[in-house]
C-alpha cells in the first residue's frame, strides 16, 4: 500500500517495504510502457511542522518497445529516493511561469492527511524512461519497404535515395 496517513506516522518514523502494482503507482493505463513490477523500501519521518521526509530505494521493472525495430525491451529503474513533502497550501504552486530553485527539485506537496507515494513512483518513472528507446545502440530498425526487422534478417529491397532539393533539376533533364 503506497498511501500513508500523515497523522499516523510515529515519532520514530515508519519503515515501508512493499511491492506494488501499476494501479497503485497510477500507471496502469499508460501507452508509453508496460508495468511489470515494483518494490519500494523507504523510511518516512515527520517533523512537528508536518514536513515529511521520505528516504530509501525504488526498484521498478518496465516493458518498453524499441523505437526502431519494435522489439520488446526490459527496462529496470533502480534508484535511491530522497524527497521532502510539505502540506499543500491554497494558491501555492499555481503560478504560470516559475523559476525552479534547488529546493524545488527535492520538495513535493501532499493534500490533507494523506501522502500518496504512488505519485512519487509515477513521477520517477516518467523522469527515468529514456526518450529514445533502443534495444541496442546499433539497432538497424525495420525496412521501410518490406517491414522486415533488419537486426534479424536481411532484405533484398533497393532503396533509392534522392535529395529532395535536386528533384526540380531531375524534372528539367526529363
Amino acid at each position: 500500500m503506497l498511501t500513508i496517513e500523515v497523522s499516523k506516522i510515529p515519532l520514530e518514523g515508519q519503515d515501508i517495504d512493499t511491492s506494488f502494482t501499476g494501479a497503485e503507482a497510477h500507471v496502469q493505463d499508460e501507452d508509453a510502457f508496460k508495468f511489470e513490477g515494483g518494490a519500494l523500501r523507504v523510511h518516512v519521518d515527520r517533523d512537528d511542522e508536518q514536513t515529511i521526509h521520505v528516504k530509501g530505494h525504488l526498484n521498478v521493472r518496465l516493458g518498453l518497445e524499441c523505437n526502431r525495430c519494435l522489439d520488446p525491451i526490459s527496462f529496470v529503474l533502480d534508484q535511491d529516493v530522497d524527497l521532502f513533502f510539505l502540506p499543500h497550501r491554497e494558491g501555492e504552486g499555481e503560478e504560470d511561469e516559475v523559476e525552479l530553485s534547488e529546493r524545488d527539485l527535492v520538495v513535493a506537496y501532499y493534500r490533507g492527511d494523506r501522502l500518496d507515494l504512488g505519485d512519487l513512483v509515477r513521477e520517477q518513472l516518467f523522469l527515468s524512461v529514456p526518450m529514445k528507446r533502443l534495444c541496442q545502440d546499433a539497432c538497424q530498425g525495420l525496412c521501410l519497404s518490406c517491414g522486415v526487422n533488419r537486426n534479424k534478417s536481411r532484405c533484398e529491397c533497393v532503396v533509392e535515395t534522392v535529395d529532395a532539393r535536386l528533384v526540380p533539376l531531375k524534372k528539367l533533364l526529363e
